[in-house]
């Protein structure tokens, strides 16, 4: 699940959740029919190519992993999505931040904001909508009962850890096969509970000990046990209270850096844009770190803002109160800032606009400023046959997102009515097939959606809230773990 990214789609954010763009575009051929074409008549730079991504809100650049779940407005995140496992103090925020900036029934489920890399090839692939099959499963591990556990696949090894906090058990599985085949195990002793599974250069981090997912074997990591390491495509970033060292190699740091807060910071790689990475304290100070050198920007942002990755910069939203317009900050990709304007969040419209790359600071200023679509290389609306409010229209096509949604919602009188215009921003930047949650009764279900063509996948099982712990896209699988320990993958029809 390791990947390079740049923008296009960081992230969990993959954000990640997240967050991954793939090299040399996006993953559905151009010869295919359906796919996205960009318009041949826009200004050069303006939809600026999709780049590989790591994990966090939609894909994200430079990112290498996941994201989390939880019925609540928020933007889409890193991958895997994690809902009950321990997430960093940033996730818990996010959602208060994003129940404050967004007013009204808005739902989405929140996808692990984690600080993981989004996973390589994160990008649904149109077979999706043809229908899925489940490809294979692994029972839960012996004597699981109490312990966490996380996977990561790179290439065709699935790297699964379980841990207590003393005792981490790494088993490494060769999936290329029609069943999963365990390759070796190993446990390690560790200072805490493991909660993630990150890999660096196909070493497997436990805390401050690398082992070979080939060869098994051990070397020390150039950081303490205690440190808060992401993965980026500049490195591995290891932070210790306020500073952050960037490792190149295990032998070779690339920079250092004290940031200005007296909290502790954690790199969040599914967050980069241009070769700028996203940080946070502890105390939601937010800084905008060069990749390469080091140097910080600080944005005006806090606890109560969303910061949201564009393809060219960032965007911090802050809410006013209920009688003032909210304001939106735009920065440049190193975190200068760029312009501000007030964002009506009151203002009704019919049309989202969407794109399969994230928006540009300019796109996110016609649309949140001026509600301005016409940029966009398509648009969805509300369904005008749903008096339930609970579709969209794409391509002439209703697609049922199921109630709660994070689009439509229910005015008094029963009118059918959009809900956030910053959802625009959360479902767009992945690629032409986007994910929506849906739930029926206690089951939980994801639906891929073609955001051309207006077709959608049958509802993939994901299973109760209580049984669900987590999802990782791959392209053509998904890895889905449950809170039992067991995991599925499934997988586009074959026959």
């Amino acid at each position: 699940m390791s990947s390079s990214n740049q923008f296009q789609p960081g992230p969990y954010s993959t954000p990640p959740y997240g967050y991954v763009p793939q090299p040399g575009g996006y993953p559905q051929s151009a010869a295919q029919p359906g796919a996205w074409q960009p318009p041949q008549t826009l200004a050069a730079g303006q939809y600026p190519p999709a780049q590989q991504s790591p994990s966090g809100f939609p894909a994200y650049p430079n990112a290498q992993q996941p994201t989390p779940y939880g019925y609540i407005a928020t933007p889409p995140t890193p991958y895997p999505v994690r809902p009950r496992r321990k997430q960093v103090a940033l996730i818990s925020a996010l959602a208060v931040v994003l129940v404050l900036a967004i007013t009204g029934s808005i739902v989405l489920v929140l996808r692990g904001r984690g600080t993981d890399d989004v996973p390589e090839n994160s990008l649904w692939s149109q077979a999706w909508v043809d229908g899925f099959e489940e490809a294979w499963s692994l029972e839960a591990p012996a004597d699981f009962r109490g312990q966490e556990m996380s996977t990561r696949v790179h290439d065709n090894r699935l790297v699964r850890i379980t841990s207590t906090s003393t005792t981490a058990t790494v088993t490494v599985f060769d999936i290329s096969g029609d069943s999963p085949e365990q390759l070796w195990e190993t446990q390690q002793e560790v200072t805490e509970v493991v909660d993630r599974t990150r890999l660096w250069d196909r070493q497997i981090i436990v805390e401050n000990t690398l082992i070979d997912i080939d060869s098994q074997a051990r070397s020390a990591a150039p950081w303490d046990a205690e440190a808060r390491v992401s993965i980026t495509s500049a490195g591995a970033i290891a932070c210790v209270e306020t500073t952050c060292r960037c490792w190149s190699s295990p032998s070779e740091m690339l920079w250092e850096t004290d940031f200005a807060t007296d909290s502790p910071m954690t790199v969040l790689s599914y967050a980069i844009v241009d070769g700028h990475v996203l940080a946070s304290s502890s105390d939601y100070d937010y800084f905008v770190v060069d990749l390469n050198t080091g140097a910080t920007n600080q944005l005006d942002a806090d606890k109560y803002t969303i910061q949201q990755p564009l393809a060219d910069g960032w965007l911090v939203h802050t809410s006013g109160d209920l009688h003032a317009d909210a304001t939106i900050d735009l920065y440049e990709a190193d975190g200068t800032l760029s312009e501000s304007f007030k964002f009506n969040r009151n203002t009704s419209f019919s049309a989202y606009p969407w794109s399969p790359t994230p928006f540009t600071r300019e796109q996110a200023r016609l649309w949140l400023e001026s509600f301005d679509t016409s940029w966009a290389p398509s648009t969805y609306t509300i369904s005008e046959a749903d008096h339930d409010c609970q579709s969209i229209t794409i391509n002439g096509n209703d697609v049922v997102l199921g109630e709660p949604n994070s689009l439509v919602q229910a005015r008094r009188g029963g009118a059918c009515t959009s809900t956030s215009a910053l959802q625009a921003l959360y479902h767009s930047g992945q690629g032409q097939v986007q994910s929506f949650n849906k739930t029926d009764g206690d089951e939980q279900f994801l639906v891929l959606v073609d955001m051309v063509t207006g077709r959608s996948s049958e509802p993939i099982p994901l299973g109760t809230r209580e049984e669900f712990a987590g999802y990782t896209p791959l392209g053509d699988m998904l890895i889905v773990e449950l809170e039992s320990g067991e995991i599925l993958a499934y997988r586009p029809t074959t026959s």
